[in-house]
């Protein structure tokens, strides 16, 4: 992630902060020219432990939501494309 700093992120955890989604076109390093568009929540809020083993708390908002959401899944094997809105949610880059 584009930051200010380097974070090391040890054993996350996502809690959704209120109802609020928004959509966007994901796209992923796995499939480099396909876009994907995925609803995702708004507002998250990171627990996890960092490099000296203290446990670490970091409220993310919007891009920074979508961002940690999408690597979050990684940790499970879930990609852009197994989140897809429908099956029209599909766009190839030139």
């Amino acid at each position: 992630m584009l930051t200010d700093k380097p974070y090391v992120i040890l054993n996350p955890e996502i809690e959704f902060v209120g109802d609020e989604m928004m959509e966007l076109m994901d796209d992923c390093m796995s499939f480099p020219k396909l876009l994907v568009r995925v609803r995702r929540y708004r507002h998250c809020l990171l627990r996890y432990w960092d490099e000296n083993w203290e446990p670490q708390e970091m409220p993310m908002d919007d891009d920074m939501s979508e961002r940690i959401q999408h690597e979050y899944g990684h940790l499970d094997g879930i990609l852009a494309t197994m989140r897809a809105i429908d099956n029209k949610s599909f766009v190839m880059k030139e």
